[in-house]
């Protein structure tokens, strides 16, 4: 991957803001946050974490798995990476002074109301589906906004056939990544290593 940074060019590094929000509810946009955060941290070995900037209390259930407890303090670690459960403008705060080179955020279902904040950051994902009985989500989205082509948007899908996908992008000319499956947001395989890696580049 080319040369290794010496600590001083680390500390002297822009935090990347890296924003991942859902068309739509339950389409995978945590599971792949975790995902990625965890390739950023544990298989890149840089200084990573994730935001919860939505109402889904998701951060506080992994925590009690994860650490046995939910504590009032912020942020917690699991693995490699941090966590900021309830995350807000404060956490964001906290966040940006400890100087990770990664912050990711998950803003949740883009439709409730987080979508200024989704545009400030550095690289967007937008995670869709294309299963039956959420594709019109995804249809009247990317319809509603100038065909969803913003140029800094990316999107992704884990749900769906292909043929779905493909068709999609023949009517709407909207390309559509395909997540890789993982049953374990935790671990990084040799599959979405791959993956990731062309999604994110390092810095």
């Amino acid at each position: 991957m080319g040369r290794k940074k010496t600590r001083g060019e680390i500390l002297e590094a822009k935090t990347r803001l890296i924003g991942v929000a859902g068309i739509g509810h339950s389409v995978g946009c945590t599971h792949f946050s975790i995902m990625l955060l965890n390739y950023l941290a544990g298989f890149l070995r840089r200084r990573a974490s994730l935001l919860e900037w939505n109402s889904s209390g998701d951060l506080g259930r992994i925590e009690k798995v994860c650490t046995g407890a939910v504590r009032g303090c912020k942020p917690y670690r699991v693995l490699d990476a941090d966590y900021y459960k309830c995350a807000g403008p404060e956490e964001m705060r906290e966040a940006l002074s400890r100087k990770y080179e990664d912050i990711l955020i998950d803003f949740g279902n883009l439709e409730d109301g987080s979508y200024e904040e989704f545009l400030r950051c550095e690289k967007q994902f937008l995670v869709a589906s294309f299963s039956e009985w959420q594709q019109d989500c995804f249809r009247e989205f990317v319809m509603k906004n100038d065909q969803g082509k913003k140029r800094s948007w990316q999107y992704l899908a884990v749900f769906g056939s292909e043929e779905t996908r493909k068709e999609f992008m023949r009517r709407f000319g909207v390309f559509t990544e395909r997540i890789p499956f993982s049953a374990d947001a935790f671990s990084v395989t040799k599959e979405c290593g791959i993956f990731f890696r062309e999604l994110v580049p390092e810095l």
